[in-house]
């Protein structure tokens, strides 16, 4: 049961990360103070049980007016009062409880028996020097993209969003308006990394990349490997691929081709490991993909075979027990799920433009929607953390992984 008190106190912190400024910081004492004032109340020092949830105390429109008009007067900051309604009394919320847990990380589970996939990845992890913290959340999203399938690309990329559920209610506000803003309601479009340039997608582009970075808590993974390396599960390809499909068919996982058993492998295997990593016994992870190579419903394998495949990968890394594993698949009715979606579209194709960009000296087309996406990706965020793992072949002929750091220029 959540207490007035605690209430309050949820409230004030939201509340103060929403005024947050370098020049004049709002302190906890503050914030509070202005939500009492907000309720019309003295003070909460009485501990007084009630349902939990925001709604649990009752404010009319005024109460938010009154706030906001307080905020502008003694802080100089102007603020809509309908933004303080979806910000308070919204569920979720990215600032309460835990954000950030520090490195380093380890999967004890992993020894010199497991791919070499699996060190080269651990080989980049070890240098992470922190992760989001999801230990106060029950249910934790992931959402995947990949990029890179194009002859000309020099990588493949794989990202995902790993988020806690719990708080994205925010968001899901914050977004929805923005798309009635922009007409991107009906039909639900997509921000896709490689059609950006359309009018209302690119006038909108810039407020969903500053809702990401402020409204989700969670990280934007992106593991790229270089298209020299053709497997990272054997000795040469040609070995690998015929050990990959004949394993996975023994196993009961389907009939496969040996290119998307590497990928299919090398996607679960990445998510397993980070999944591993992020989330505690008890709470439920759902994968939510868009349509891919990896999930279709054919004669010799199905999306079933997927969700199976990396249900035992899972095994082989965590040993906190979750209570759901659950699956999706860009569902036919667009919601907030695809916005998320677009995230790691985002994050693929952006990540894969700029690695190409790098060895090949080529500048990057694509106009001013791609730059913004590049400063998106180069620039940090409070809740939102942004890895990327690069694994290529080095000047020695050895394959290796490690981290890519992304900075801006200064102009």
């Amino acid at each position: 049961m959540e207490t007035r008190t605690q209430w309050f106190r949820r409230m004030a912190a939201r509340l103060r990360l929403l005024l947050e400024c370098p020049e004049k910081p709002v302190s906890q004492d503050e914030a509070l103070s202005l939500i009492v004032a907000m309720v019309g109340l003295r003070d909460v020092t009485e501990v007084d049980p009630f349902p939990p949830g925001a709604n649990s105390v009752t404010v009319n429109g005024r109460s938010f007016e009154r706030l906001a008009n307080q905020i502008k007067r003694h802080h100089s900051i102007t603020l809509d009062p309908g933004d303080l309604v979806h910000l308070l009394l919204t569920p979720g919320d990215p600032v309460q409880g835990k954000v950030q847990k520090s490195g380093p990380f380890a999967v004890p589970r992993v020894t010199s028996e497991y791919p070499w996939f699996s060190h080269l990845l651990l080989n980049a992890i070890k240098q992470l020097p922190s992760l989001p913290d999801f230990s106060d959340d029950t249910k934790v999203f992931v959402m995947s993209d990949f990029s890179g399938e194009h002859r000309s690309a020099l990588y493949n990329t794989y990202s995902f969003i790993i988020l806690a559920q719990d708080k994205i209610g925010p968001f899901q506000v914050k977004v929805r308006e923005l798309r009635e803003k922009h007409g991107l309601l009906n039909p639900y479009s997509e921000f896709a990394y490689k059609d950006l340039r359309f009018g209302a997608r690119s006038r909108a582009l810039p407020d969903f990349l500053d809702l990401v970075d402020n409204y989700i808590h969670g990280a934007v993974i992106t593991l790229a490997v270089e298209k020299k390396i053709e497997t990272l599960f054997g000795p040469s390809k040609p070995e690998a691929h015929a050990f990959l499909v004949d394993q996975l068919a023994a196993l009961g996982f389907g009939q496969w081709k040996g290119p998307d058993a590497e990928k299919v492998s090398r996607v679960c295997h990445t998510l397993a490991v980070f999944a591993s990593l992020l989330t505690s016994a008890g709470q439920r992870l759902l994968w939510y993909c868009d349509n891919d190579t990896i999930n279709v419903d054919g004669k010799r394998r199905t999306f079933a075979h997927t969700q199976e495949l990396f249900k035992a990968i899972w095994g082989m890394y965590a040993t906190q027990p979750l209570d759901v594993i659950g699956f999706g698949r860009s569902f036919e009715d667009k919601s907030y799920l695809d916005d998320l979606l677009s995230v790691a579209d985002l994050a693929a194709g952006v990540v894969q433009d700029l690695l190409q960009g790098n060895a090949s000296g080529e500048d990057i087309s694509g106009g001013d929607e791609k730059l913004r996406v590049i400063k998106w990706a180069a620039s940090p965020a409070r809740f939102l953390s942004k890895i990327n793992i690069q694994i290529c072949r080095m000047e020695n002929g050895e394959v290796g992984s490690g981290l890519v750091a992304m900075n801006l220029k200064e102009e």
